[in-house]
């Protein structure tokens, strides 16, 4: 017996018109916190020297690890954006994770004034709000109405 499976993926980067404008806020912002972290990565690590160092290949072992979190990111976004109830509960665990190591970060070792540190606090605080915006009862209710 044969079974063929099949699996349909449009890549669906923005809700559209019917959805709640909670969900639409917060797919914006969490683009906009992808877009962030993407450039913070690629500033930051920038185009090393491809030699046989131990550091640059721990550099592009880094670089690789940081392109994996990325994509995984993206994926999440997207299929928010299509509806999908697992992809919200990720976003939601993810934002969760990014708030507790962030306090954990700002006790331990105080706020300092670089602009990377506070716009980072900015970014980390529109993703709580948008964390909250997912778990209003006109997104759950959309969310549920999605579930295929």
């Amino acid at each position: 017996m044969e079974v063929l499976l099949r699996a349909e993926t449009k890549f669906i980067f923005f809700p559209d018109n019917n959805t709640p404008n909670f969900v639409r806020a917060a797919v914006a912002v969490y683009w906009i916190g992808f877009a962030a972290f993407f450039f913070r990565i690629v500033h930051g690590t920038g185009a090393p020297p491809f030699l046989t160092r131990p550091e640059v290949e721990g550099a592009i072992t880094v670089f690789g690890l940081f392109s994996a979190i990325l994509i995984f990111h993206a994926f999440v976004i997207m299929r928010l954006s299509a509806g999908k109830l697992w992809a919200r509960n990720i976003a939601l665990l993810l934002t969760a994770f990014v708030i507790t190591t962030t306090l954990y970060r700002l006790f331990a070792s105080g706020l300092s004034y670089e602009q990377s540190n506070v716009l980072s606090l900015i970014i980390i605080a529109a993703e709580t709000v948008a964390g909250l915006f997912l778990l209003t009862p006109e997104s759950t209710a959309w969310f549920k109405s999605r579930t295929n």
